[in-house]
């Protein structure tokens, strides 16, 4: 019986259609699904590898993953943009993230230095937009981020009442961007204008709630960012100020959530194409797991 049931087990791999095949293993949702099917042979092993399904859970897995224009592991030193090298970096980078992810809550990974007219996020320092007589004029907060590579999953924002008023001054909606510089040397300035930054995500528009209450909003997915900016948008306004009839927006309080990724993982500007790489160290794997820091100035 024992050779029989031996003899009836085939690899279905090899017997179906390639792209059957790649439908079938596009279910694996798990890394270490994709670790165990690399490991079962050697053909396995070239098939998860040659089809790029590590890559692939990233991209489905993260905002932001697309940014890269390749990987380098740093035990080799070299970019060789080589199929091997995506499957391990990528692996890895799933493996980092779902560790942390499933081990330890989304923490808060931002805080500012002071900046004149923006509250530090995470702080209970008072912001007063302008007076606009058009309720539909926006407002927009930037946030320079510290260097590394970060997963934002969640931003919470709480409005609050304005000096002399009892009543709560919130935007009609929400909405955030992600990115980074256009270019190193623009990287360091700060305050930096719109035009100098590359926005690589921005997120669904968010209902805002006319109430002295921290608001959570859940991004629909992890997004990588690679040090850089966070923008608020304030979008329309809904109370005026009985002083002087002008609607205004106040906040008193801004945090960002969500886990580090470095020093394993960090991104790097490619000088001659302008793009960043994802750079892995396998050395520092273990000391990412778990751990959360602050990523802004």
């Amino acid at each position: 019986m024992d050779c029989k049931k031996a003899e009836a087990r085939i690899d279905f791999l090899q017997y179906l259609e390639t792209d059957i095949s790649i439908y079938i293993m596009s279910f694996l949702h798990d890394p270490a699904d994709l670790v165990r099917a690399s490991s079962v042979s050697h053909f396995w092993h070239q098939f998860v590898i040659e089809n790029g399904f590590a890559k692939e859970l990233c991209l489905k897995t993260f905002s932001g993953c697309s940014n890269f224009l390749g990987t380098v592991n740093e035990s080799t030193k070299n970019w060789d943009n080589s199929l091997e090298t995506d499957h391990q970096v990528y692996a890895a980078l799933l493996y980092a993230f779902v560790s942390t992810a499933n081990k330890y809550p989304s923490q808060n990974i931002a805080e500012t230095r002071y900046i004149p007219n923006i509250p530090p996020l995470d702080r209970i320092t008072n912001w007063f937009s302008s007076g606009q007589r058009n309720a539909h004029v926006p407002e927009t907060l930037i946030y320079k981020l510290r260097h590394g590579l970060y997963a934002f999953t969640e931003i919470k924002v709480r409005p609050c009442r304005a000096k002399g008023s009892r009543d709560v001054f919130s935007a009609k909606s929400v909405r955030f961007r992600i990115g980074h510089a256009k270019s190193p040397r623009e990287n360091a300035m700060y305050p930096i204008t719109d035009d100098k930054v590359e926005w690589t995500y921005t997120s669904p528009q968010f209902p805002m709630k006319q109430e002295h209450k921290i608001q959570s909003f859940k991004l629909p997915q992890p997004v990588l960012c690679l040090g850089g900016y966070l923008k608020i948008e304030l979008l329309g306004r809904v109370q005026r100020h009985q002083k002087d009839g002008l609607f205004y927006i106040c906040l008193s309080y801004v945090r960002a959530l969500g886990h580090r990724l470095s020093p394993a993982f960090e991104a790097k500007i490619h000088k001659r194409y302008g793009k960043y790489l994802l750079m892995y160290n396998p050395d520092k794997l273990g000391s990412s797991l778990g751990r959360v820091f602050k990523a802004i100035y």
